[in-house]
């Protein structure tokens, strides 16, 4: 994809320290971003591609408007929502659960079979078990929210079956009358559930969702030709989201924990690691561990290198540092925000063509709005005979 092959260095160079990324000198683009008001940061950040860049560089407003172009996907007609009840089932999940299923039933109900991977609490699965009469099967990893989707109760006349089976470990055996769905199947998850319906002529309906999680550094293309091969480290980045709503907590909340893992990486790159890439700070912490205090998420970060922990005042001299630096480093990742979608496309895109390279029908585009989730691309594939 042009878009992410001539800006390659700038997903590559991620702001935070005391530096600017090449890129953004060798486009002369730091000036006017390094300029910026804290207003005008927090409105590029909420309307991200939608942006008005009017008063950037040419090269900025360009970039831009190319990324705006790659991701003006379809938006796929679903009826209104219908009215759910069920517990442990949110607003904004009831929305998506009912926009997935409206676009799975028709494909449902040429199928002998519906797996649903990576099913948690089992919400989607009963939805569509109660308005199919075929088998429909939930798969889920682990063991407790597969005992929880089984307690929950459901309506359907046949009951959903619920399994325990780790997809990634044991491989997903499908026959070529099955659909296979997943609902926010992330990252390595999402690719093998594409590549088992390739090999089968299986159908799928897929929402993916957190392209990061794999276990290799690399993601390589299912499609080959000039779709990219990803690194891990960077795919991250396309679960950056606009607006005041984040995927999982408030903005603000995400801007918080962004500046503590600053924080945090500058601790350990003065005390132990100092070319510690941004960005591994976290390496054997999950992700919402940056949403605790700056000395709990330290302590924890410096236990996992068999380090003691550092003092209150290296704590709060790595806050001030952070406070400063993540105000920068907010304004030279602008650039890189913008391709963030893209990046999300590029994977849409390269599933979508390994489908059709196996002789599928392939629809793709955008399922509800971002305010409901921002990962809202999904792929619907069909080779029924």
């Amino acid at each position: 994809m042009e878009v992410l092959q001539g800006h390659w260095d700038v997903v590559e160079e991620r702001p935070g320290g005391e530096g600017v990324p090449a890129g953004l000198v060798a486009r002369g683009w730091d000036g006017f971003l390094l300029g910026l008001s804290d207003g005008e940061v927090e409105a590029h950040e909420i309307a991200g591609l939608e942006g008005d860049w009017g008063g950037a560089p040419e090269g900025l407003r360009a970039l831009a408007a190319a990324a705006r172009e790659v991701c003006a996907l379809e938006v796929m007609d679903v009826p209104p929502m219908r009215e759910m009840a069920r517990k442990k089932l949110t607003v904004r999940k009831a929305a998506q659960v009912d926009a997935f299923a409206a676009v799975a039933l028709p494909v449902a109900r040429r199928a002998g079979r519906v797996l649903d991977v990576g099913c948690g609490h089992g919400h989607l699965t009963r939805e569509l078990a109660e308005r199919l009469e075929l088998p429909v099967l939930g798969l889920e990893r682990d063991a407790a929210l597969a005992a929880r989707a089984r307690a929950l109760p459901t309506t359907a006349t046949a009951a959903p079956v619920f399994q325990l089976s780790d997809v990634l470990r044991d491989g997903l055996a499908l026959r070529a009358d099955d659909l296979v769905i997943g609902l926010h199947a992330c990252g390595e998850l999402g690719d093998t559930m594409v590549e088992a319906a390739a090999r089968v002529g299986a159908a799928l309906v897929l929402v993916g969702c957190c392209l990061q999680k794999r276990r290799g550094p690399v993601r390589r293309s299912l499609a080959g030709g000039t779709m990219l091969e990803l690194p891990t480290a960077l795919l991250g980045l396309s679960n950056l989201s606009p607006g005041d709503d984040g995927v999982e907590t408030s903005r603000a909340d995400n801007l918080a924990a962004r500046q503590r893992r600053l924080a945090l990486h500058h601790l350990l790159t003065r005390t132990a690691e100092p070319t510690l890439p941004l960005g591994a700070e976290l390496d054997g912490l999950n992700r919402r561990s940056a949403q605790h205090e700056l000395a709990m998420l330290a302590a924890r970060a410096f236990a996992l290198r068999a380090l003691p922990p550092p003092t209150p005042a290296d704590l709060a001299a790595a806050a001030t540092w952070a406070a400063h630096h993540h105000a920068r480093a907010r304004r030279l990742a602008l650039p890189r925000a913008l391709l963030a979608r893209v990046l999300e496309v590029h994977v849409l895109c390269d599933r979508a063509l390994h489908l059709e390279q196996s002789g599928h029908t392939v629809r793709h585009g955008t399922l509800w709005p971002r305010s409901v989730s921002p990962r809202n691309l999904a792929l619907l594939a069909t080779r029924f005979s």
